[in-house]
């Protein structure tokens, strides 16, 4: 009999940290990080990175395991997740991969062999958080200004100040390709907040194609019932 693991997907802003945080608390779970920025340390606020407070709470995989401007890619993931599966039900504890990083979930919940056909290693329950646009939007917005708030820009100089190149930085998009074109003054705050709000929503539009093309993945779309919802598959899922 496979393992069983929980996989939590899901379009940025949709509350999926914060969702399988709960999940985790319920059922005795661990957290593997599915974020292709967040494995990079020192892209905290930008990335929304759980908070250590949060971290605390649930044990996290998967965050902060290499320096930024290192090359890190979906098949070092994938080894690195499948040891922290292993790792966590070792332990008698449930892993939940949540992130927004479809290529990453993906290659562990169908098991990826990238030169033969895939092969899951695992049974999985997949929860897909698709809010819709009028409820997201507003979220992304409110999302920048609290970036703002806590200091997204002065982290970005530090990083720079530290010798991460600038390029690189460009590299990983939104927030941090915008961050440092207000930081060269190419654009100015009210430019910014326009363009990453835009930019992000069309990043948000590319992974609902993404996610619709899933497979075995129930899909939920009311934020409201999000958490009720997902307890109850988490208990079918896991009782069976």
């Amino acid at each position: 009999m496979k393992p069983k693991i929980i996989s939590i997907v899901g379009v940025t802003a949709a509350g999926k940290s914060a969702l399988a945080i709960k999940l985790a608390q319920e059922f005795g779970g661990e957290i593997i990080s599915c974020d292709s920025r967040q494995v990079y340390k020192g892209l905290d606020i930008g990335t929304a990175k759980v908070s250590k407070e949060e971290q605390v709470l649930v044990r996290h995989h998967l965050i902060d395991i290499i320096e930024p401007g290192k090359v890190f890619n979906v098949f070092d993931f994938q080894k690195m997740a499948y040891a922290a599966i292993d790792d966590i039900l070792s332990r008698g504890k449930v892993p939940i991969l949540t992130g927004g990083t479809g290529l990453y979930s993906r290659s562990v919940v169908e098991g990826y062999g990238f030169a033969d056909k895939p092969q899951a290693k695992h049974n999985v329950l997949q929860i897909c958080l698709m809010p819709p646009r009028e409820v997201v939007e507003p979220v992304v917005i409110k999302r920048i200004d609290d970036r703002l708030a806590q200091g997204m820009i002065e982290e970005t100089r530090e990083l720079v100040k530290k010798g991460v190149p600038k390029e690189w930085l460009r590299s990983l998009g939104l927030e941090y390709f915008w961050n440092v074109q207000l930081i060269d003054e190419r654009i100015n705050l009210a430019e910014y907040k326009q363009r990453l709000k835009d930019k992000t929503m069309q990043y948000i539009k590319r992974q609902r194609t993404w996610f619709r093309k899933e497979k075995n993945t129930i899909y939920l779309t009311d934020p409201a019932e999000f958490y009720s919802q997902s307890s109850k598959l988490v208990k079918e899922f896991l009782s069976n």
